[in-house]
């Protein structure tokens, strides 16, 4: 798969007012779908409201049948959310040459010699890796943005190495934190053309490209599997999970869909997918924003700007069901 540029945007800071407001819903105009049509997206908007302080009604509750005064509500103050802008934290191109702010990318090579780790009850851990994303390296070096077969696979967290506060991994691996919160941004441009895998397959796919999401405690510890004494060692049974952007799912395959694995939530994917773009590029959003997870094909000239506005966030993942090439996920508790 090649890839020609990525960025990860993160949470917007956020402020509060206080206003008094009651719930009107309204109908917003969103422009979402590929064949530039508009639809409509409701969406909740607090309106102020005012409420009187001077008039009164009578009420007869006495015992004796005398009218008394009960007067109206004081205005209630409630908080409005004020959402700042959309920042870029990192940031990636593969143009010559490549460059990358804010990211590592790693793979499951350590050597004790170069960075990471060995030993055989846990194998490989993660590394540096070369820009051919093929063999370890001994520094965080730029992707060159070509993975040449199904039978390499890269990882990026950030360029912050762990310490004291992250949470738990193995040791003397290469460990980096990924990118955390409820509110979190990657786009992504690439291509994913033929190229059949050059070995014995060692159990994979050939041809298979696909682009995942993990918890980042999982490729810091132990994707799959258990220990030498049988001990699963990773988060999958505590809430961990996976959530696959696109994928391929069969040798050659040409369409690409979106799947989420996590136990205990909703899994599995849905009906939607997009073509494999082959000797072209692609642009695509993968967009947390808390209880969902929203997975859409963007137009080609969407601009991987360094920032976004709420609003335009908003328009950015107004589901639209009649849309083929936008999906949304529940991430549940």
């Amino acid at each position: 798969m090649t890839t020609s540029a990525a960025a990860s945007i993160a949470d917007p800071a956020s402020s509060a007012s206080n206003c008094t407001c009651d719930n009107d819903r309204v109908d917003d105009p969103i422009f979402q779908r590929p064949n530039g049509q508009v639809y409509v997206s409701p969406t909740s908007i607090l309106r102020p409201t005012s409420f009187s302080t001077q008039d009164t009604s009578p009420v007869f509750q006495r015992p004796n049948e005398q009218p008394y005064d009960i007067p109206a509500p004081l205005p209630s103050s409630m908080v409005k959310r004020q959402v700042a802008d959309w920042s870029r934290i990192a940031y990636y191109t593969s143009t010559a040459p490549a460059q990358a702010t804010g990211l590592s990318f790693m793979a499951n090579l350590g050597d004790p010699q170069k960075s990471g780790t060995f030993d055989y009850a846990f194998g490989n851990s993660l590394s540096y890796v070369t820009p051919r994303g093929d063999k370890v390296a001994a520094e965080s070096l730029p992707f060159n943005g070509m993975l040449q077969t199904s039978e390499t696979e890269i990882v990026v967290l950030s360029d912050k190495e762990c310490d004291a506060a992250c949470p738990y991994w193995r040791p003397n691996a290469t460990s980096h934190y990924g990118w955390s919160g409820s509110s979190k941004a990657f786009f992504i441009e690439f291509q994913m053309d033929h190229y059949p895998n050059l070995g014995t397959d060692q159990g994979m796919l050939s041809d298979a490209p696909a682009y995942w999401f993990l918890n980042a405690a999982i490729p810091r510890i132990l994707q799959y599997g258990s220990d030498r004494n049988n001990i699963p060692c990773s988060c999958w049974s505590t809430g961990c999970g996976e959530f696959d952007a696109f994928e391929l799912l069969s040798n050659g395959a040409e369409r690409a869909k979106s799947t989420i694995h996590r136990q205990g939530n909703l899994e599995g994917g849905d009906s939607n997918y997009f073509s494999r773009p082959v000797g072209q590029t692609m642009k695509f959003a993968v967009v947390w924003h808390y209880p969902h997870i929203t997975a859409l094909v963007l137009d080609n000239k969407f601009d991987f700007s360094q920032s976004m506005s709420d609003d335009a966030m908003k328009k950015l993942v107004a589901y639209d069901p009649d849309s083929w090439v936008h999906s949304l996920y529940a991430i549940g508790d």
